[in-house]
């Protein structure tokens, strides 16, 4: 081998987008610029690629006329298919040199990567994996040693940095440029100390690690400097030690520009009254993992669950404004369509901003792909490794709650409907679930047409269903109501100021947040035309004001 010799690092996102920021390739170039063995001999770059945009064989030609060495690949979930298409391109070109794989679905696959013609797979966190195995490279020798798999190695397993503070940071080592990049995804802490079976990090370092602060308020720094307007912070469970939420809240609320906005992933029964409180104090959004509403479902799958603390912990995120999102998972051992009904019923009475609904994905190297053949569930093979059907959801109920994924997507989600859904299903007397199913019979007879404004179609159905259901004395209020939240989302999406058409006043609208529907038709006469409010924010202050004249 040569006394110096050139690395390339291949990471495939899915799409141009915040998240499409390679930070487990930058870790490792950061890494082996960084390290005493391998810095002074080696050239690594970084090739970055589009699932949606680039031609994983183009990408193999581009990557060739490198010349590298040594190529290393970025595997997950979500690029699977784009580098099995990479690899033989690549190696037809490049029989020769040496590919590595890295990553989540490296690690699970490794012997059939090995198989696809790899060198080595990197098991675990690899930056001082692969530091290793270049070392080893340039000193003649075969890579080998602990967090390395080979076709020779028989007992491998991962490994993981003990100590955050040794690892060089890619942002202020100058390896990441954060400009360059939409968003960037932003490490606390390493590890995760639960086992939920479905998951990644249950196979993972249960002992959670924590970078140096001083590296996380320099990073902050840099990060304010260049005028990054989203951050993922990528912590399984943020808010998993109190004390060190209260100070990494603190310092964001006090330090981040207004325009900067934070995405956390928390756990809602570590959540009290004062991490709330400070969730509530700068620019940023929560996501959590609920998946069911079932307790004896999530026992099955290694979670605790008591609905009422659960929903007591949620309702102080929505006390201080805290905007978040629930995920549910469509399923899960144990799981019929009747209790993930009863689960969507759940969630979005605990009222989030938005509602993010997955078919359960049998992903290799975790607990519950491990069990599946036990647990009788069938699933596909290849990636992404979803169900197929289980002794208690079969395929055609799979179908059914796919639909009501994609009716909640649409009117819920993406139609920002939290503020007046509650108010729609009162005044038919639905649950929330039976207002999705209506809809997504609707979809099926009124397809939504491409680019065709959402809230369109919501007051369209609406105003259908009402009339179905002869409940169209309601629709007045419920249309202004809706029109009003319509408006502050338009303003808060776009920075726009819209006029609507109200045929209440605003203020009086306000009660609709916990008076049923048919209740204020009866109590509020209704002005005989719309009358044109005007919504406007000014100096922070969200304001609806009646036009005059």
């Amino acid at each position: 081998m040569a006394d110096r010799f050139s690395i390339n690092l291949v990471a495939c996102a899915i799409e141009q987008s915040p998240m499409a920021y390679p930070l487990g390739a930058l870790c490792i170039l950061t890494a082996l610029a960084n390290d005493v063995r391998t810095k002074d001999t080696t050239d690594v770059s970084l090739s970055h690629y589009l699932a949606d945009t680039h031609d994983p064989v183009v990408a193999a030609e581009a990557v060739a006329k490198t010349g590298s060495n040594l190529v290393g690949l970025s595997m997950y979930l979500y690029n699977r298919d784009w580098f099995n298409r990479f690899i033989p391109a690549f190696k037809r070109l490049c029989p020769d040199t040496i590919v590595y794989a890295g990553g989540p679905e490296a690690g699970a696959k490794a012997q059939e990567l090995l198989d696809m013609g790899l060198s080595f797979i990197v098991l675990g966190e690899g930056e001082e994996t692969v530091a290793l195995a270049v070392s080893q490279l340039l000193a003649g020798q075969e890579p080998h040693g602990p967090g390395i798999q080979t076709h020779s190695t028989t007992l491998a397993h991962a490994v993981y940095p003990l100590d955050l503070s040794t690892l060089a940071s890619p942002l202020l080592t100058g390896t990441a440029i954060p400009s360059d990049y939409e968003g960037v995804l932003w490490e606390m802490t390493r590890g995760c100390p639960y086992h939920c079976a479905f998951c990644f990090e249950s196979r993972g370092s249960r002992s959670v690690r924590t970078y140096p602060d001083e590296r996380i308020e320099a990073e902050l720094d840099l990060l304010i400097a260049h005028e990054v307007k989203h951050v993922f912070v990528l912590d399984p469970t943020f808010n998993m030690d109190r004390k060190r939420t209260v100070h990494m809240l603190t310092l964001l609320r006090d330090r981040s520009p207004s325009d900067m906005h934070f995405t956390f992933e928390v756990r809602a029964e570590l959540l009290d009254k004062q991490t709330s409180q400070l969730f509530g104090q700068f620019h940023c959004s929560l996501q959590i993992g609920l998946q069911s509403c079932n307790a004896a479902v999530l026992n099955g799958i290694g979670r605790k669950f008591d609905p009422e603390l659960f929903a007591s912990r949620i309702a102080l995120l929505n006390t201080h404004g805290v905007v978040f999102g629930l995920d549910l998972i469509i399923g899960l051992p144990g799981d019929t369509l009747e209790s993930f009904r009863d689960s969507i019923d759940y969630a979005i009475g605990c009222k989030p901003s938005n509602l993010d609904i997955f078919l359960l994905a049998l992903l290799p190297g975790t607990q519950l792909a491990e069990d599946a053949k036990a647990l009788h569930l069938v699933h596909q093979e290849e990636s992404p490794y979803l169900l197929l059907g289980s002794p208690t959801m079969k395929s055609a109920d799979i179908a059914v709650a796919l639909r009501l994924k994609d009716a909640c997507d649409q009117f819920y989600t993406q139609g920002q409907a939290v503020m007046w859904f509650h108010a729609a299903c009162s005044g038919l007397g639905f649950r929330p679930v039976e207002l999705l199913e209506a809809f997504s019979v609707y979809l099926e007879e009124c397809p939504i047409e491409e680019d065709e404004d959402i809230f369109a179609v919501q007051d369209r159905f609406v105003q259908t269903l009402y009339h179905e259901q002869d409940k169209q004395d309601l629709l007045p209020a419920l249309l202004s109501y809706m029109e009003l939240h319509q408006g502050i989302a338009h303003l808060q999406e776009s920075g726009e100021s819209p006029v609507v058409y109200l045929q209440y006043d605003s203020d009086l609208l306000a009660q609709l947040d916990s008076m049923p529907l048919a209740d204020f038709s009866r109590t509020y006469p209704l002005s005989e035309e719309p009358q044109p409010y005007w919504i406007f924010i000014e100096d922070g202050t969200l304001y609806v004001e009646k036009m005059e004249g």
